[in-house]
């Protein structure tokens, strides 16, 4: 891990650190000034922050209503100081996500810990959500606390935790294979009132109809793009149709559900062990992902890491090789491949560290075998089909069409960006971490069958 942020680290990418924040200060300062924070006119602020200096590079806004009083005292602090701030939060949420997910296994060894982080920080989307400094990590780490506190049947901490999941809706959704018992249902009722409570308290009604109106909207200008991981996106990167492609993307979707469900039903799996199973289908599930969004896999990922033994151990190896390493990046960005590789290595060399057993096992050799097969047939493909990045693929003197929703600016930039051409490679690539959910799933199901939930 140390060669990969030293001798190759790639040159520093276009713009200010923690490239989403920037749109969630804006949002908040939007709202400060009495502005739609769902709309254009987080460019106004969005403009004058340092590193943002194309001809105009909008950065659309799409979280839920309930967030924006955090944002919003954030957004009272000079840019800097609010992005210090947040980026502390990241890191405590990291180290809530890591603690959480051994908790569930009852895992006190000091190696353990110390290759969890490991294991989270270098692996792809770990990266990916520290370096946007993405509000996934904090929902991941919601999502990693509430699990632990439902399964010590202690509501009141359960409620918190479900909230900060809540602020990325697209992962909390898996809490929905948690809504087994009293508990359960007792402390996400009351988080909903509470999420309900500070929407209503902070713009009402129609706060919460334009949130989901304007989620709406980004979803259909996202559905196609490059950085969506959806099964939709991906099928029209391999040249299906607008209609054939979401056609298949709800094939998917409906497939993934009823198979988690079976599985959960015929494997008799306990609560946790359904909820993780859940986790690993969420990607082929729903209609909005992007690559820090599988920052949530590392939950399941962590526990089968520490507890599976032989066949399981081996699938689980393959999964966090196929989950844990930025394989799209390698056709976006050349320069960092061979950083995206050293901290692909480091992620599996602390996923073998994570295992109970002193000795190790033909199963520990996995991760890092398929990680090495699957460089050495992604790495030349990706030099062969280069991939944009937004905002470095705008041209200077890009101007947003006038008079339109911040959906459509963001669809518009992403056009003139390249980011919605359909390259084979390029769904090849996004449909390796999803291949690996797969193999997640069939890791958890095995796993569980072989022992009791409880350790």
């Amino acid at each position: 891990m140390l060669v990969a942020v030293t001798a190759v680290r790639p040159p520093p990418a276009h713009g200010p650190f923690g490239r989403d924040f920037e749109a969630y200060y804006a949002a908040g300062a939007t709202r400060n000034a009495g502005g739609d924070p769902w709309s254009r006119d987080v460019w106004r602020v969005e403009s004058t922050i340092g590193g943002v200096d194309r001809g105009e590079e909008l950065l659309p806004f799409v979280g839920p209503a309930f967030v924006l009083p955090l944002f919003a005292a954030l957004a009272r602090l000079p840019f800097g100081a609010a992005e210090r701030v947040w980026s502390g939060m990241l890191a405590a949420a990291l180290g809530a996500l890591v603690l959480a997910s051994l908790a569930l296994v009852r895992e006190r060894r000091v190696v353990a810990l110390l290759a969890a982080f490991v294991f989270c920080i270098a692996s792809g989307t770990g990266t990916s959500a520290l370096a946007l400094a993405q509000a996934a990590l904090l929902a991941a780490a919601g999502m990693a606390c509430a699990l632990v506190a439902l399964d010590r049947r202690r509501a009141v901490a359960a409620v918190p935790a479900i909230v900060i999941a809540a602020v990325q809706p697209n992962v909390a959704l898996a809490l929905v294979a948690r809504l087994r018992d009293r508990t359960a249902l007792i402390a996400t009722a009351c988080a909903l009132a509470c999420v309900t409570a500070i929407t209503l308290a902070g713009g009402g009604v129609r706060s919460l109809l334009a949130y989901v109106q304007r989620l709406g909207a980004h979803g259909d200008a996202e559905r196609f793009i490059a950085i969506q991981y959806t099964p939709t996106a991906i099928a029209h990167a391999w040249g299906a149709t607008a209609p054939t492609a979401s056609a298949l993307g709800a094939a998917v979707a409906i497939v993934a559900v009823l198979a988690a469900i079976v599985a959960i039903v015929r494997a008799r799996l306990g609560a946790l062990d359904g909820t993780l199973l859940a986790i690993a289908a969420l990607p082929l599930a729903v209609p909005f992902f992007h690559e820090h969004d599988f920052v949530v896999e590392l939950i399941p990922l962590l526990v089968v890491a520490v507890r599976a033994r032989g066949t399981v151990r081996a699938l689980a190896g393959a999964a966090a090789a196929l989950v844990g390493v930025d394989w799209f990046g390698l056709a976006q960005r050349p320069p960092a491949a061979a950083q995206i590789l050293a901290l692909g290595a480091a992620s599996m060399l602390a996923f073998v560290a994570l295992g109970r057993s002193a000795r190790l096992s033909r199963a520990d050799a996995v991760p890092l075998a398929l990680l090495a097969v699957t460089a050495c047939i992604a790495l030349p493909l990706a030099r062969a089909h280069h991939a944009p990045t937004w905002p470095d693929a705008l041209p200077p003197t890009y101007r947003a069409p006038a008079n339109v929703p911040a959906s459509s600016v963001w669809a518009d930039e992403q056009h003139v960006a390249g980011l919605d051409g359909a390259d084979p490679v390029w769904g090849a690539l996004r449909a390796i971490p999803l291949a690996g959910c797969v193999v997640l799933a069939a890791a958890v199901v095995a796993g569980a069958r072989r022992r009791p939930e409880r350790e």
